[in-house]
């Protein structure tokens, strides 16, 4: 492996990620995509893990709590996104574990439903589209929000 071979792959790896953070499968992807031998794609994504520009437990995590605070979205859907990104499973589920104990549920589906002015059944399918469980909308009633 041509060592001017695998500064490109680097810089170009680091180049994606400024836009936005990526999972470790998904730069993958990206660089072989561009043409890189997979030997050289892997010596880069050691040296980014190494200098910690690429980690994968980061990337889910914070792109789990955007999606829960920012975008609404429950953990199921979530999980689904995160899987379609190649994020490790064990990952995923440690993420969304620490996610959902740090954030405030209830408030949030409270704010999704008061800006989508729904109640009732209409609130119940919103909710369950948007990805979050049953065990969390029913928490959710009992705390006394309307449905």
């Amino acid at each position: 492996m041509k060592r001017m071979q695998l500064n490109e792959a680097i810089k170009y790896a680091k180049r994606l990620l400024k836009f936005r953070l990526r999972s470790r499968a998904e730069l993958r992807d990206r660089l072989l995509m561009k043409g890189f031998d997979a030997e050289t794609v892997e010596a880069a994504l050691e040296s980014l893990e190494r200098s910690g520009f690429l980690d994968d437990e980061k990337f889910a995590y914070l792109y789990a709590d955007d999606m829960l605070t920012v975008h609404g979205y429950g953990p199921l859907k979530i999980k689904m996104k995160l899987k379609q990104l190649k994020v490790d499973e064990e990952v995923i589920e440690r993420v969304l574990e620490r996610v959902m104990k740090e954030e405030d549920v209830k408030q949030i589906m409270r704010r999704i439903l008061e800006k989508e002015k729904l109640e009732g059944p209409k609130a119940r399918e919103y909710l369950f589209r948007r990805g979050f469980t049953a065990k969390e909308i029913d928490l959710l009633k009992e705390g006394g929000a309307e449905m």
